[in-house]
């Protein structure tokens, strides 16, 4: 058994961020040319993204932030429930978890399309922290039949360390469903425009402030994998997710955290599901594997997963 702990899905009401919020604008709109060019391009993509982590190499990639922009809104456009059931086909994966976004990927929509497929896919739902009746809509988030939530400290425009992520902390600690994992979107990815507040500094303290929350560090901080085990060393309730990370640094995190708070994750389709689920197979033993690609997963999606 695999499960896959991070995939999106666009439904039928999702939209692109405003393009004068903190993310870019696309250059050009999806058409059967572009997405052609971009599935010829998808893996010299994934390879870069995935292993040129230096200074320079990140300022080249703000500088084609637009052009990067554009490849990450083609992968999305053109991906539903259909298209990632047959990813996890082609791949040998056995369930995902699918994330909502709101208000860009609304959580009643991610939950109608996995409920067409239960046990199969497993909703993440979200909340607009930007509304005035945030809270309430959260309780009413946290009484759905979701397996557990996400937060994307960018596309939501919700740092970490914002007060309105701390009051949704607060209202999930004192809820009945404190057992409900939170999926915390980090790494400094071009696409967006770097909020003031970095993620690295905020997550400890987060984390540590609802020592009863189980935390999933998304990408272990991508461009910043030495900050996401620090922060996972100090805190025993965070957990390390392995997409765009290679295997050499799967291995090195496995070596330093143990493989019992590792999870395997793909950010399909922003990146390849296949490459991801081969960089875990390189970098861990059998038994590793099992635990990072299945029973820790498990574990926390226990609610719902049997």
């Amino acid at each position: 058994m695999v499960i896959d702990f991070h995939c999106h899905i666009t439904t039928p009401g999702s939209r692109m961020p405003d393009p004068d919020g903190h993310y870019y604008r696309p250059i050009v709109p999806i058409s059967p040319a572009t997405n052609l060019l971009g599935t010829w391009a998808h893996d010299a993509v994934d390879t870069i993204a995935e292993r040129w982590r230096t200074a320079q190499a990140l300022k080249t990639y703000r500088s084609l932030g637009p052009f990067i922009y554009t490849e990450m809104s083609r992968r999305m456009t053109v991906t539903d429930a259909s298209t990632l059931l047959g990813e996890m086909a082609a791949n040998g994966i056995n369930q995902a978890v699918v994330v909502a976004i709101d208000p860009l990927v609304p959580t009643m929509e991610i939950l109608q399309a996995c409920s067409r497929l239960h046990g199969v896919l497993f909703p993440f739902g979200s909340v607009d922290p930007h509304t005035t009746d945030y809270l309430d809509r959260f309780d009413a988030v946290l009484d759905m039949p979701i397996a557990g939530l996400k937060f994307h400290s960018d596309l939501q425009n919700l740092p970490i360390d914002s007060p309105r992520m701390a009051a949704l902390m607060e209202r999930l600690s004192r809820s009945e469903h404190v057992d409900v994992p939170v999926y915390l979107h980090t790494g400094n990815f071009p696409i967006y425009r770097p909020l003031d507040s970095p993620w690295e500094r905020a997550l400890p303290q987060l984390v540590r402030s609802f020592p009863e929350i189980k935390f999933i560090c998304g990408h272990s901080g991508w461009d910043n994998p030495k900050a996401a085990l620090k922060a996972a060393l100090a805190c025993p309730n965070l957990y390390l997710e392995t997409s765009w990370q290679p295997p050499q640094l799967i291995r090195r995190l496995c070596d330093k955290l143990g493989p019992e708070r590792l999870i395997f994750g793909s950010d399909f389709p922003l990146y390849s599901q296949a490459r991801a689920l081969k960089n875990v197979k390189i970098a861990l033993t059998p038994e590793e594997f099992d635990l990072v690609t299945y029973h820790n997963a498990h574990n926390l999606l226990r609610k719902t997963a049997d």
